[in-house]
């Protein structure tokens, strides 16, 4: 007579508050394109929290309305609300910057909290979709997005290594470890930049 091995449990799986369908949200140098739309900078507030809440799930820190001069840096405008998702990896700001209520006005990603639970950045090269994130290398950027549309510097000052990139959109920016092709992306950012 045979004993029976143990038995396991399966895995429970852990709730989370940016759904699987986040792989379908892409952000562009012009907003954040869901499967439902494109949510252009300079959308209202309440319009664009509609659609993220809907694609990306309940961020995982919202400011509230408050002061432009804050932990994001001095931004455009008097006022400032930040969303974030995954832990700080993506963050959404609005701010009074096209006249007196919030705008969508910024998307950042960035290397903190869990990357894997965001959206990608995804540039349109020629009618090609490219998608790249934080970790992407100088030599996968350069492959991806080619030479005509990538301009990779050294930096000075306190913006160090950078990329710009110039698709089909308004562009991008990045910051990178340095410029060698096994250097990676740090940081990537659309829309109007807040100073430090």
């Amino acid at each position: 007579m045979s004993t029976p091995g143990p038995v396991t449990a399966a895995p429970t799986p852990s709730p989370t508050t940016a759904p699987t369908a986040a792989k379908t949200v892409r952000l562009t140098g012009n907003g954040i394109d869901t499967s439902a739309q494109l949510v252009g900078f300079g959308t209202p507030y309440t319009s664009a929290r509609t659609v993220f809440d809907s694609a990306l799930g309940l961020p995982t820190k919202d400011t509230g309305e408050g002061d432009s001069f804050s932990d994001y840096g001095t931004c455009p405008g008097g006022k400032l609300r930040a969303l974030e998702y995954g832990d700080g990896a993506l963050v959404l700001l609005f701010g009074d910057v096209d006249g007196p209520g919030l705008t969508f006005y910024q998307w950042t990603l960035q290397e903190q909290g869990t990357v894997t639970d965001v959206p990608t950045a995804s540039a349109l090269i020629g009618g090609t979709t490219y998608d790249f994130g934080i970790g992407t290398t100088v030599a996968q950027l350069r492959e991806g997005v080619g030479e005509k549309a990538l301009e990779v510097s050294a930096g000075d000052g306190p913006v160090g290594p950078n990329f710009s990139l110039a698709d089909q959109s308004s562009g991008m920016f990045g910051q990178l470890t340095g410029t060698s092709p096994s250097d990676t992306a740090i940081l990537l950012q659309a829309g109007e930049a807040c100073g430090e």
